[in-house]
């Protein structure tokens, strides 16, 4: 679990070294232009350099490729290629080709890549006229990331297990001994067990958490290292009544389907942020700014919004409304920057290993 510090230790000694001035600089000019031709300088540069190769985290058949297709048929001069993984794997095959001194990728994405390539110095800060719509706690505050889309964290239940006066409303309600040994949850660092510890660290602090834990673990959560999507589909196929700390939007989406599953908001809920940057030895800098401001735009997030996925912008709804904050459903969610997660989430491993896995 934690494998994403030993990678980013082993490599930040390797990236250091090609963090050299040259193209660098020209990159860093494109990407913090701010005059009132940029439209027209990125359009002119884009159309010379013809392409874009984005490392992405999203699911490709799901979000990137309706993405690519717009941006396409907006800009046709430019084609995007992408390779998907997730931020670890992202990381590495972006540092292995540094190395070697392959520049290829423009654009990363991910819940926590953004912090590892910093520390390499391969984040490339940048502006995007469509950064000033979304509130601070959705862009970096020194520029390097902006974010594609939100994901938020529930309960998940089986709707013929659990009666309706029976859904848990609060954390305090997941202590009621009805739910002794009838609750499971990830051990996911990124998604399960320890990032509802650290929601629960910082929004009651930690001396107050650690004793609702305690309480929690005598209700004996099962465990398992699937996925929160493989959690879900146990709490609907009645292996358990309830799943804690599952995506909220793959319950709706199943229960949409036709699914015995619905989901319960316990506030705040967590929320993680999918960031995107260009990166400093962009081949492609003119076309990696005009696809970031069409991720970004109002345009770019009504495309993520349509595929269910959960729009970042403040003014796009998510398109079954009541699963972003402010729907309907719930108003508060806590969210994990991509720094938190990396630097604060060992505390929140090791909690969750020494308290619940021994």
């Amino acid at each position: 679990m934690k494998s994403v510090h030993s990678l980013t230790t082993l490599l930040i000694a390797l990236a250091i070294s090609f963090a050299g001035p040259g193209h660098a600089a020209t990159v860093d000019e494109v990407a913090l232009y701010n005059k009132p031709d940029r439209q027209k300088v990125l359009v002119e540069g884009a159309r010379k350099e013809g392409k874009i190769t984005w490392y992405t985290s999203l699911i490709v058949d799901q979000v990137v490729r309706p993405v690519k297709e717009a941006f396409e048929k907006k800009y046709p001069f430019i084609q995007i290629e992408h390779f998907r993984g997730n931020s670890e794997r992202i990381v590495q095959k972006m540092f292995a080709e540094y190395q070697g001194k392959r520049y290829e990728v423009d654009i990363v994405d991910g819940t926590v890549t953004a912090p590892m390539v910093k520390k390499g110095g391969f984040l490339q800060r940048f502006y995007s006229p469509h950064l000033a719509d979304y509130p601070a706690e959705l862009k970096d505050p020194q520029g390097y990331w902006g974010v594609s889309n939100v994901y938020y964290f529930a309960v998940g239940y089986n709707t013929r297990m659990v009666k309706p006066t029976e859904v848990p409303k609060t954390y305090e309600d997941l202590l009621n001994p009805r739910w002794k040994g009838q609750m499971m949850w990830s051990t996911s660092r990124g998604s399960g067990a320890p990032m509802m510890i650290g929601n629960l660290f910082q929004s009651m602090g930690q001396e107050a958490a650690k004793v609702y834990l305690q309480k929690l673990k005598a209700q004996n959560v099962a465990k398992t290292t699937a996925s929160n999507r493989q959690l879900l589909d146990l709490v609907i196929a009645g292996e358990y009544p309830l799943g804690l700390h599952i995506f909220h939007h793959h319950a709706h989406i199943s229960r949409s389907a036709g699914a015995p599953v619905d989901w319960a908001p316990l506030e705040p809920l967590s929320a993680t942020i999918n960031t995107i940057s260009p990166v400093t030895r962009s081949p492609h800098p003119h076309a990696a700014m005009l696809l970031l401001d069409f991720i970004l735009s109002e345009e770019g997030q009504k495309v993520i919004q349509a595929q269910n996925y959960l729009p970042s912008h403040p003014k796009v709804p998510a398109k079954q409304v009541d699963l972003k904050p402010g729907g309907g459903k719930f108003k508060r969610a806590l969210y994990f920057t991509p720094d938190s997660q990396l630097n604060e989430g060992d505390g929140w491993v090791d909690y969750f290993e020494k308290n619940f896995l021994k």
